[in-house]
């Protein structure tokens, strides 16, 4: 085999990587580049100018560089400032990087609650460009960017966890009578106007609409394949209230539970 052939599946996503230090002031002219640069302030303060904004950092706070973004980098005078940086490309990065909070307006994050998280941004391997040492340099890649998909996701994707976790519980628990609105919210933690607004966002349908869906459509097969009596029916999918149920029930299908009944009830039920 020969030697190129070990590379066609491997690219290695780790441009480069660094570090910066000073005890004075000092500015980097602005660069543009094809590629993302992560960069995470390790000691004292400085500005950001992006694209003519300014963006001031402090100890913690990551930076999050696009591509083809005009950058200058500005330190305080009487200042120790260090940063450390790692660049990277390619398609799967980008992804990525679009389901954390970063963007071209909003590229600064506040520091992660990650112990010793300065280790990750040492990512260089000094080896030769072996297919190993690329396997090793892009897996500390993903670990590092892992966090800021754990800890500093997109406002979207946060969103849509909350949306999911909702209907899971609901999934679980609407045949209890306590499976309300306030329940999903307290059990999730969030405001019940905040998860109204976003499972209606989401679902296209309110927490309690989905709720009563649920419990309807249990209730039709229980009616079509059992001869339990309506009122039992309703409470052993979570109404204790009959008539409310019946009016849920008629307001989703159009016709009464009983109407439901006799024209689904299997003549084979005895």
């Amino acid at each position: 085999m020969k030697k190129s052939d070990n590379y066609k599946a491997l690219s290695n996503i780790c441009v480069s990587s660094g570090r910066r230090f000073s005890k004075d002031s000092f500015e980097i002219e602005p660069a543009m580049r094809e590629t993302y640069v992560i960069i995470l302030v390790t000691a004292g303060k400085g500005i950001f100018i992006i694209d003519g904004v300014k963006y001031p950092v402090k100890r913690g706070n990551s930076v999050m560089l696009f591509p083809f973004t005009s950058v200058k980098i500005v330190a305080y005078p009487n200042n120790i400032f260090e940063y450390k940086w790692v660049e990277i490309t390619g398609f799967e990065i980008a992804v990525m990087i679009s389901r954390t909070n970063f963007s071209k307006n909003r590229p600064i994050a506040p520091e992660l609650p990650v112990d010793n998280f300065l280790q990750y941004f040492d990512v260089s391997d000094s080896s030769s460009e072996t297919a190993y040492s690329i396997c090793r340099t892009n897996g500390k890649v993903l670990i590092l960017l892992s966090y800021y998909l754990q800890y500093y996701p997109s406002r979207k994707s946060t969103e849509t966890n909350y949306v999911m976790q909702a209907r899971d519980y609901i999934d679980r628990k609407f045949r209890e009578t306590d499976c309300t609105v306030k329940s999903v919210a307290e059990k999730i933690q969030i405001d019940r106007t905040y998860l109204y607004r976003l499972f209606k966002e989401e679902t296209g349908t309110s927490v309690i609409g989905y709720i009563n869906q649920c419990r309807i459509r249990r209730a039709c097969t229980m009616l079509s394949s059992t001869t339990a009596q309506v009122k039992d029916v309703a409470l052993s999918v979570g109404f204790s209230d009959q008539l409310y149920f019946s009016k849920v029930f008629k307001k989703i299908n159009g016709i009464t539970p009983t109407e439901y009944r006799k024209k689904h009830l299997s003549d084979n039920v005895d």
